[in-house]
């Protein structure tokens, strides 16, 4: 025993290319390495054209440039040249296939390594961890006879769904996108609730969607020696209970709640951040409602102009993250930021709230979650977003866009209680957008950002939890520490 604690895990860790899960992986390597000192972990990174997505690739510089982590390396693997084909594809088709163009890269990768190890002895490789989307890589990882795992980006409620409709369609012969006909509400095992067609993510809904991605991922998720998810227990107790009835399958992955992980990696410029703060600064205790849509959300012109004029009837102080939204008929569909606020917002806006709102780009998120000045998060559900917030017990208003945050926005409001619901049924997917009407976002507002509400002594209450959950003794740190002793045994 003592010589194998002596000998090199070596990790090899594969993620999706986007900064909502790219980060979340890294900060997943160091806190391995910071529990166990024997690991040595590379990190594969695939990059999508600056002109595509400029948000990830600046993140990655940081990454690359700023990592002092011993054991941690970063491999960007070759770039691709996307064929005519892929000009066609949506975005996850886009990454899907990016992704899959790099297998023979990571197999060269794997066997370079081998090699290496091979030579030097002390080390084997241990195991490859692949994203939630990433599935594909598996069939590299089987084929050297390595174990995979599965970092799982959202939540365990939503990933029981998944693995729900897997075993409906493979073991049951279900045409599951027949639920979309459904007009009541339905049981699934990781929800306490009954869960209304409205909420339940296109992804899964949608024959093509299901068949041609989704399906694939879930079927990957069983075939990992494990799947850990960026949750806790507290947070999500009936979701994970749920996992240890999953005999519906002929295998069932162990399941690891590691979170919550958060991304901690600067990827604003000092300037950037150093005038939000500032801005903050000058601003009362709770005062500010946070509005972000995260790194891939935006508003329509005449929805923006709504959310305007409802923050201003609010008369709220706000910080707003208002960003472009992808062009028609792209090749891929990410927003960007825009030149001038004032194309696009009512006019006179800036000026009759100059003295309580600031509207700016990007911004580094956690440094304004973790401000005083800020009372409340108009988000988008997504899941680090809902992470983020339960960490520094600030309350959401939720207003979901697309992939699984209906699915996130419903189990905040009606399963958990830790959010206040200004729409659960907007959606930027397949035409379905109705306008949020400004009435419904002033409400909204003053709703979350009621000092004395019982949403607001909920969401404190859980971040006091979050942070136990990631303590030596809580729940988080040893199903960590669990994992790590079944990677170990590999050695």
């Amino acid at each position: 025993k003592a010589i194998k604690c002596m000998e090199k895990a070596e990790l090899i860790i594969i993620p999706w290319p986007l900064m909502g899960h790219l980060a979340q992986l890294v900060e997943f390597a160091k806190l391995l390495l910071s529990r166990k000192s024997n690991f040595s972990i590379t990190v594969l990174i695939s990059r999508l054209p600056d002109s595509i997505d400029p948000v990830t690739n600046a993140l990655i510089n940081s990454l690359v440039s700023s990592s002092t982590t011993e054991g941690l390396e970063f491999v960007q693997l070759p770039p691709t040249n996307p064929t005519p084909e892929w000009s066609s594809l949506s975005r996850g088709y886009f990454i899907k296939r990016k992704l899959d163009s790099h297998k023979p890269d990571v197999k060269k990768f794997i066997q370079q390594r081998r090699s290496q190890i091979g030579q030097s002895k002390g080390s084997r490789i241990v195991g490859v961890v692949v994203d939630m989307f990433s599935t594909g890589m598996i069939d590299v990882a089987e084929e050297f006879g390595i174990d995979s795992y599965v970092f799982f980006t959202s939540g365990a409620a939503f990933l029981g769904l998944m693995l729900h409709f897997q075993s409906l369609h493979d073991e049951y012969n279900q045409d599951v996108s027949e639920f979309s006909n459904s007009e009541i509400a339905l049981h699934f095992p990781s929800f306490a609730n009954p869960v209304p067609l409205s909420v339940i993510p296109i992804a899964l809904l949608d024959k093509q969607l299901w068949l041609r991605r989704f399906l694939l991922c879930a079927r990957g998720y069983r075939r990992a020696k494990g799947i850990m998810i960026n949750t806790f227990s507290d947070l999500e107790s009936y979701a994970l209970d749920s996992f240890n009835n999953l005999s519906d399958s002929s295998y069932s992955p162990r399941i690891y709640s590691v979170g919550p992980i958060l991304n901690k990696v600067k990827h604003v410029s000092p300037e950037v951040q150093s005038d939000i703060v500032k801005w903050l600064d000058d601003q009362p205790h709770h005062s500010v409602i946070y509005i972000c849509f995260g790194s891939l959300g935006s508003l329509e012109i005449n929805q923006v102009k709504e959310l305007a004029f409802g923050l201003e009837r609010s008369g709220y102080r706000f910080l707003w993250v208002l960003r472009r939204p992808p062009p028609e008929n792209t090749i891929v569909d990410f927003p960007s930021d825009y030149h001038n606020h004032r194309d696009v917002l009512p006019e006179g806006f800036l000026d009759r709230t100059a003295k309580i709102g600031k509207v700016v780009g990007f911004v580094p998120q956690l440094a304004v979650l973790s401000h005083a000045a800020v009372g409340g998060f108009i988000s988008h559900c997504g899941w680090n977003s809902i992470l983020e917030s339960i960490w520094y017990g600030v309350p959401l208003a939720t207003w979901p866009l697309e992939s699984e945050q209906q699915l996130n926005a419903f189990q905040l409001v009606v399963e958990l209680e830790l959010s206040v619901g200004i729409t659960l049924g907007y959606s930027s997917m397949n035409n379905k957008k109705h306008l949020v009407s400004a009435e419904e976002i002033e409400r909204g507002i003053r709703k979350v950002m009621e000092s004395d509400s019982e949403v607001r002594k909920k969401v404190k209450e859980m971040r006091d939890k979050s942070r136990i959950s990631m303590k030596q003794g809580g729940t988080s740190y040893e199903s960590l520490g669990r994992l790590i002793d079944d990677m170990l045994q590999n050695i």
